[in-house]
């Protein structure tokens, strides 16, 4: 068994002794679920009987076995389980929210055990394209297999328990139907010293051609010839090996970075022919097998040439073009020459039909009259004859058509490209093509009762924070100063970050954050020549930020925006006030118009606002609207009894709240209050240490409220006032500016 993820293994072996070598389960020992009644009934309401739609997965099978026996549930859910447990692209929390949502169809509670249930953290691999986008595939094959195997002797059975290739054999005889990758997963789950932690047929293909001078006698079959080939590089390396490792992987797969790396999966790229100066190109592309790029009064430019000799090359045959236009130029010159590679997915449209293929070779020139698909790459067309159309894109994928950029790249939902048109060689291109799945997005965590312990507020108003930020995916915190902002805005971030694995990162707008800042623009660098400073366009915290969501849609990343109203939004924000409303488009940006940009749906943005500089009402209603808006005020849940909670956990009195709460009435102001972080300090637990903090951290913020006022501020605030109940006459302020004026943000 590998050194790693020992735990997984073990889940899986468990599965494996209670289902397939009993009629157990894994989940409830003892009582027989693994039988063959209860697969053919399994097979007879999930297999025999498919769900067509745009449903989730989830929501099919809930509906599928909506009056099934418990046992059937079960069954299916342990089969989710084990389906769930070799992927490392899928984050734990995902995981076990999809388990609970099977296991909830139950009308019996059934639980996880604990060490099952950390499994679910681990994974051996990317578990590939087909096996998250086709996930009912992959478990109606696990279902079929458990019908074949409870048909089988006693006997065979033990035999193929003991055997791995007999094993095989019965793993082989199921129709693979696309799941080629759940066959590998459970061959590999139940055999791990025999079949490679490899998902994905594809990568299978891709080791052995690329190893070939290794494979000692290749025989064709796929699983002996990699088992023969491991055994030669272990001979020769007197180690273990592992196909991912760097200086293997780059033997199979060149371009391919670290293992997991999302550039080393489907690249995909838009190229766009059905008006190519009046012309429809795309029916000539099907027919020979090409896709083209005009340009026709450029001439032949070679691939290999920089982007500064393309721009050279541009400004010399287009003289009027401004430097803005010729960089976008050079961007789709570049993607076309340069950036697109042998496999790369490509796709174009010819009205509502969408054309996939995959690139064939390096671009070329052929003279043609007018020179308007001179500018050549070979492709395999793989749907010449039965184009999908737009309208079975989901939304994401489909607004990657939208753009007008004549070259662009297909990005994440190159995934949905590929398998519609039947390229990936994990999905059976025999098979019906169904409709893409609904999308699975990330799933944010219920907050823990300890969580709410530990931040001294209500477990129900933490519960709403995060479903108002999973809702709308922007939320702001507001309220006076020491209301715990800031804090509150960290803890939750990094709660959801470790929960599901992402990563959160801290901003502070101030009156000069401009959005060359916050998201990209130029800036100096040393020049190559000494003494002379050249600008480089770098990217700033969001876009750094949205860069890390897009590998792993499947873990959330949070950016906190602290202070968010002290920029000037609509300058820090620029285009990106139409993407927090609609995150499934696309835009081009300021300085990079060649690149269409989206906010990934696992990117949340939480901003703190105070109240007591009334700068609330700077915030226009555009603004307003794209965000959720929670309250944090002194006297109102959670921050009335935050100081209450927090004195009690540290021994301190409890009359430093009642002072609190005494001064908040007499200021009488909610945007003005005072909150209780300035008390949450050790030294409030003295009389010399409450004073201290009283005069200089308190006393200043009342200070600059009545400037002007005339008012006697001891007299009216000292600890020795709110004591004894004095309240001395306050004469009203001149022009008050009322909450009216000011306008109450939405909740």
């Amino acid at each position: 068994m590998p050194d790693q993820n020992n735990s997984l293994y073990a889940a899986a072996q468990r599965v494996v002794e209670a289902g397939l070598a009993n009629d157990d389960s894994a989940f409830t020992p003892g009582r027989p679920v693994w039988t063959q009644t209860t697969a053919d009934d399994l097979c007879q309401r999930f297999v025999n009987a498919p769900e067509l739609g745009g449903s989730s997965f989830a929501e099919k099978l809930g509906r599928q076995l909506a009056d099934a026996p418990p046992e059937t549930i079960q069954l299916a859910a342990e089969l989710v389980y084990l389906h769930l447990l070799a992927p490392n692209d899928f984050g734990g929390v995902a995981k076990r929210e999809l388990l609970s949502t099977v296991l909830a169809i139950s009308p019996q509670p059934i639980h996880v055990p604990s060490d099952l249930d950390a499994a679910l953290d681990g994974g051996f691999g990317r578990a590939g394209t087909a096996y998250r986008t086709y996930r009912d595939r992959q478990l109606a094959w696990l279902v079929r297999f458990v019908v074949a195997w409870k048909e089988l002797s006693s006997e065979a059975r033990q035999n193929a328990l003991a055997d791995p290739w007999a094993f095989r054999d019965v793993a082989d005889s199921i129709p693979v139907n696309s799941a080629y990758s759940q066959r590998n997963v459970l061959l590999h789950l139940a055999f791990p010293g025999t079949f490679e932690r490899i998902a994905s047929r594809r990568h299978k293909q891709q080791i052995i051609e690329g190893l070939a001078e290794d494979v000692p006698q290749p025989t064709g079959d796929e699983d002996r010839d990699l088992a023969a080939l491991r055994a030669e590089l272990e001979r020769q390396r007197g180690d273990h090996i592992d196909f991912y490792d760097s200086d293997l992987e780059r033997r199979w797969r060149p371009r391919s970075g670290a293992a997991g790396d999302s550039e080393s999966e489907l690249r995909g790229w838009l190229v766009r022919g059905a008006n190519v100066h009046g012309r429809n190109l795309v029916p000539e592309w099907l027919a020979e097998g090409y896709c083209s790029l005009a340009y026709p009064d450029l001439g032949e430019l070679p691939s290999g040439r920089t982007r500064s000799q393309i721009d050279t090359q541009l400004a010399e045959m287009q003289p009027d073009l401004t430097s803005k236009q010729r960089s976008i130029h050079v961007g789709v010159l570049d993607r076309f020459l340069n950036q697109m590679h042998d496999g790369d997915i490509i796709a174009t449209v010819d009205g509502a039909k969408v054309y996939v293929g995959t690139i064939a070779g390096a671009a070329t020139w052929t003279e043609t009259p007018e020179h308007l698909d001179s500018r050549r790459r070979p492709v395999r067309w793989a749907n010449a004859d039965t184009p999908f159309t737009r309208d079975q894109l989901t939304a994401p994928t489909k607004d990657r058509l939208s753009g007008q950029m004549v070259v662009s790249t297909l990005g994440a939902e190159v995934a949905e490209f590929a398998a519609l048109a039947g390229i990936d060689p994990d999905i059976d291109p025999t098979e019906d093509t169904p409709e893409p799945p609904a999308n699975e997005p990330v799933v944010l965590p219920e907050p823990t009762a300890e969580l709410a312990n530990d931040l001294f507020v209500d477990l129900e108003w933490l519960s709403e924070t995060v479903d108002l930020l999973r809702e709308k995916k922007q939320i702001i915190l507001y309220g006076p100063p020491g209301t715990g902002k800031t804090y509150l805005a960290q803890e939750i971030a990094q709660f959801l970050t470790e929960q599901t694995g992402g990563e959160h990162r801290l901003v502070q707008f101030h009156p000069s954050y401009s959005y060359e800042d916050f998201f990209e623009g130029f800036r100096p660098q040393r020049g190559s020549t000494p003494g002379t400073v050249a600008f480089e366009l770098e990217d700033g915290p969001l876009k750094l930020l949205v860069n890390e969501a897009n590998k792993d849609v499947t873990r959330a990343y949070v950016l906190i925006i602290d202070e968010i109203n002290r920029a000037n939004l609509a300058k820090v924000f620029g285009e990106l006030y139409f993407l927090l409303e609609y995150r499934s488009r696309s835009v081009q940006l300021q300085y990079s118009p060649t690149e269409d940009f989206r906010l990934p749906p696992n990117l949340y943005l939480i901003g703190t606002m105070n109240t007591a500089d009334r700068s609330i009402a700077l915030v226009d209603s555009a603004m307003r609207r794209r965000f959720s808006w929670q309250g944090l005020f002194p006297g109102e849940a959670p921050v009335a009894d935050i100081l209450r909670r927090w004195l009690h956990a540290h021994g301190l009195p409890a009359d430093r709240a009642d002072l609190l709460d005494a001064l908040n009435d007499r200021v009488a102001d909610r945007d003005a209050a005072i909150g209780p972080s300035y008390l949450m300090n050790s030294r409030v637990g003295t009389e010399a240490g409450l004073a201290r903090i009283w005069k200089h951290h308190i006393m200043p913020l009342l200070e600059e409220r009545h400037i002007g006022d005339n008012v006697d501020l001891l007299a009216l605030y000292s600890i020795d006032a709110l004591r004894n109940g004095t309240t001395p006459h306050i004469r009203p302020r001149e022009n008050p500016v009322l909450d009216e004026e000011i306008g109450e943000p939405p909740t």
